[in-house]
């Protein structure tokens, strides 16, 4: 695979301008294909009367040498939503799937579903095989992610 375009040499770019370029020439497309809409790291699964949302957040720990980011998952009947936004008006209007607001949401990291159950981060680096990471992020999220966001909403259905 080639690298995302404006990724040149890892003398020359730093692992923000690499995985900036990822999420939006490689892994966007990606998940656009599996079904989700959206870009810049936050995507949503078509879902009427829900919010079956992922986005992809970057480690406090990431610096110009290397990022880390993993993938949080939130799903959230919209009638249950704007309920709780009557009670507790300090909610947001859309709910984001990197804050964990409890009731009425559902909320999970990826790595919570993988075998291991453990967190799971990606990391960026001078170095990283690019293709080994979008391979696994993309595999991840077809096979971890979207039968979760979509297991939510059959239940809060």
């Amino acid at each position: 695979m080639p690298a995302p375009q404006g990724a040149g040499s890892a003398d020359e770019v730093t692992a923000q301008a690499t995985y900036a370029a990822l999420v939006k020439d490689v892994l966007s497309p990606g998940f656009r294909d599996l079904g989700l809409k959206g870009s810049g790291g936050r995507y949503a699964l078509a879902a009427p009367g829900f919010w079956a949302l992922m986005s992809l957040q970057k480690s406090v720990y990431s610096d110009a040498t290397e990022i880390q980011f993993t993938v949080n998952l939130l799903a959230a009947n919209k009638e249950a939503w704007n309920a709780a936004r009557a009670e507790r008006p300090y909610l947001p209007q859309l709910p984001a799937a990197g804050v964990v607001y409890g009731k009425p949401t559902a909320w999970t990291r990826i790595g919570t579903l993988t075998p291991e159950g453990a967190d799971k981060w990606w990391r960026i680096h001078a170095g990283v095989d690019q293709a080994e990471v979008t391979a696994e992020v993309l595999h991840d999220v077809r096979e971890l992610a979207l039968p979760w966001l979509r297991k939510q909403v059959r239940e809060r259905g």
